[in-house]
């Protein structure tokens, strides 16, 4: 705790100077091209509509202007705009998930419900099989930062991610546009919103089509990295009077894609992949109904979700071009799918209902209270195949576990004096956890016919936080703020001695406390934005995949972690239609108290070593120009059309993949940029992604010797690299 009382004194020195926040430009005229207005923030961070400046913890925001201008079309593209937040990917989708400010499942997440960071779509839960979905046909995207687990509930020590969807509106809106560019990728998507029921009922209906080509080479099938999407949402306003509204929405995700997997590193090998099979295919499903009823002094609000994930993978259990230069046999002896694949599917639903009561905006005292209950299922089946590593990769897994809880919460705000705030709020949850597992031998020698296992978790737990907040000016506000946050135990997902007829031992619930100290404001006539903050993190038995390269043992166990460290960022109008955005977070963390059981699994972990994942510095940029087309000396048979340009930057710096601390990712950057022209409703932009074409390692492990030359080798996954194309545009 030395450290983080060291933070908290020189917050308190640095507070004053560094006065944060971030506006946006959201007003468009009736062309929808952007005008010079810069509009105060609101946000539903607490479950109800506030001002940004209110706020005691860490936002960012992400607008509809800047999802589109930017290119935002999944969790991967949103968190290169968020500094102090990664998310590892394994070179598919449904295995990513989420780090903010080195809170995070360590490694790899145990079972389908260890997130430390979960999406959330208006306020609705998602999977962690989720984390890297579509967005789209979005208003904003708000990511709250530190424990979330007072009002969003479990699973959020680390953050939160919410997606507010577009409303249905009374007035007639749309839009359709295409893309198209290098690598075959294309994109169709438009929308259509108005008046079902004028005054009464409003209706809205989005989509988005598209795909892009592979880009690795295979020297066993077609190139892998090609990917095509569908998405859609359709939703309904119902306003019969002017205290109550209902929204129902209903949206569906279908993903298909090669997946690329570890691929051979060393041996002299060039950048070609090796996998006979190797497909993906995902579809998310969310059902949600958000009723609210405005009395004279507080708003009830009841919501109901329901979300569904089906993942079916199948791909090769090592590339052969791996295994071989491991083993020194030739690449035939693994090319042949029965005998060298891991197959399996994976159905994930989550069901949550909730009823809350919240106060209404003007009075001075802001509250919520409400309670929750949920239910979520997990079936994984595995088949698993590979003889190199007999028994251990052989037969078939079927993994079973459901979540029941309740919970009920509740959060004040109370003017203490003048301009200072505090808030106070808990949360109790009750939960308990059913799991089952069949392992079914395929024959292989060594096996056990069949090896039953079940388990019953039952446990209770509290997550609260507490702040001050002291408001120097209308433009200027600071906190301070200590939060709890609490991850329930489990059933890890995998156990290969099933094979020899011995249960998993589940792991232990995860508690974490935070502390952070911010400030926010706005200045030079609001032209200039800036929020930043510095803290600590102290996690005790955070969950980590304990996995063995050499052996492909994987054990479910815990290791204490810490990290500490402070962001900036904002945005400033240099004059007019020029425009500045950066940001900036370090982070530094280490593992604690590894168990010896742990350490001789995981070559090269112990005390000290630096989290997985997570890199000390990640940077981003922007600078982004408007202006009327007459300024720059062109006709003016375009009538009051707008040309426009901008950069986007970001830099990851180097990190380990592993717990071990074994493979060292080298540092990316990333460079972004779109130009255009509107005009009369319609648009017409050119755009590039990684302009550097940086084709960078995003994961890799280091496995085992060569046999021919004794060199270490790794399995690794690769970024795309540079992408370009043009596009098209038209609003009703």
């Amino acid at each position: 705790m030395r450290r983080s009382a060291i933070l908290l004194a020189s917050s308190l020195l640095c507070s004053t100077a560094l006065t944060p926040a971030h506006a946006e430009p959201e007003t468009q005229s009736e062309n929808n091209t952007e005008t010079e207005t810069i509009e105060e923030i609101t946000v539903t961070a607490r479950k109800r509509t506030e001002k940004l400046r209110d706020i005691p913890f860490s936002v960012e925001t992400i607008s509809r202007t800047e999802l589109e201008q930017k290119r935002i079309i999944d969790g991967t593209t949103a968190l290169r705009d968020i500094a102090g937040a990664v998310k590892p990917t394994f070179g598919d989708r449904s295995n990513d998930f989420i780090i903010m400010r080195g809170v995070g499942a360590v490694t790899f997440p145990l079972s389908p419900d260890d997130s430390s960071v979960l999406t959330f779509i208006d306020g609705a839960p998602t999977s962690i099989a989720a984390s890297n979905s579509a967005y789209f046909d979005l208003q904003r995207v708000e990511v709250l930062k530190g424990p979330q687990s007072t009002l969003f509930g479990r699973n959020t020590s680390g953050g939160a991610i919410n997606l507010i969807p577009i409303l249905p509106s009374q007035t007639p809106e749309g839009y359709i546009g295409f893309e198209y560019g290098s690598d075959n990728q294309r994109q169709l998507e438009g929308a259509l919103a108005g008046a079902i029921v004028p005054e009464k009922v409003a209706g809205r209906v989005a989509f988005r089509l598209r795909g892009i080509d592979g880009f690795i080479p295979n020297t066993e099938g077609s190139d892998l990295g090609d990917e095509t999407s569908y998405v859609g949402r359709g939703s309904l306003l119902f306003t019969p009077n002017e205290r109550t509204r209902w929204l129902v929405s209903a949206s569906g995700e279908k993903t298909k894609l090669s997946p690329i997997y570890y691929m051979l590193e060393g041996d002299g090998m060039e950048k070609i992949a090796g996998y006979s099979v190797a497909d993906e295919n995902m579809e998310f499903v969310n059902l949600s109904s958000k009723f609210e009823y405005a009395f004279d002094a507080f708003t009830f609000t009841a919501q109901t979700s329901y979300h569904k994930a089906d993942v079916n993978s199948r791909y090769n259990a090592l590339d052969v071009h791996l295994a071989s230069a491991m083993s020194g046999l030739p690449t035939s002896m693994f090319a042949d799918p029965a005998t060298n694949h891991i197959y399996w599917t994976r159905d994930e639903s989550r069901a949550t209902q909730e009823f809350r009561l919240t106060s209404n905006p003007g009075y001075a005292i802001s509250w919520i209270a409400g309670v929750v209950g949920y239910q979520d299922t997990a079936n994984l089946v595995q088949d698993n195949k590979l003889w190199l590593y007999a028994p251990l990769m052989a037969g078939t897994q079927d993994y079973n576990q459901t979540t029941t809880g309740a919970a009920v919460f509740g959060e004040i705000t109370l003017p203490v004096w003048d301009k200072l705030k505090w808030t106070v709020g808990g949360r109790l949850t009750h939960e308990s956890k059913d799991f089952d597992n069949l392992y079914t031998s395929d024959g292989t020698p060594g096996t056990v016919p069949s090896f039953a296992e079940q388990g019953t978790m039952s446990y209770g737990f509290w997550t609260g936080r507490t702040s001050l907040a002291y408001e120097w000016s209308p433009n200027l506000s600071s906190w301070v703020s200590v939060a709890r946050g609490y991850k329930g135990g489990g059933y890890g997902m995998s156990n290969h001695f099933a094979a020899f007829g011995i249960p998993r031992d589940p792991y232990d619930p995860t508690s974490m406390i935070a502390y952070e100290i911010g400030s926010r404001g706005s200045f030079l006539d609001n032209r200039l934005n800036l929020s930043g903050a510095l803290f600590y993190n102290d996690v005790s038995q955070e969950q980590i995949t304990a996995f063995n390269t050499t052996t492909l043992e994987v054990l479910a166990l815990n290791v204490d972690v810490q990290s500490w460290g402070g962001e900036l960022e904002g945005s400033y109008r240099i004059a007019e239609g020029w425009d500045v955005g950066f940001g900036a977070a370090y982070t530094q963390g280490e593992l604690l108290n590894v168990l010896p059981v742990l350490a001789t699994l995981v070559n090269g972990l112990v005390d000290g070593n630096r989290i997985p994942n997570v890199p000390e510095w990640t940077l981003k940029a922007s600078l982004a120009h408007r202006t009327h087309v007459e300024k720059l000396g062109l006709g003016s048979e375009l009538g009051d059309a707008q040309a426009y340009w901008r950069l986007d930057y970001s830099f990851v710096d180097a990190r380990f993949a592993d717990a071990g601390n074994m493979f060292l990712l080298e540092s990316s950057h990333y460079l972004g940029a779109r130009a255009g022209l509107e005009w009369e409703k319609r648009e017409f932009y050119l755009f590039g992604s990684n302009l550097l074409n940086e084709e960078t390692i995003s994961y890799g492990n280091v496995y085992a010797p060569s046999a021919k030359t004794g060199e270490m080798l790794s399995g690794v996954s690769y970024a795309r690299g540079r992408n370009f194309g043009l596009g098209a545009k038209v609003r009703l």
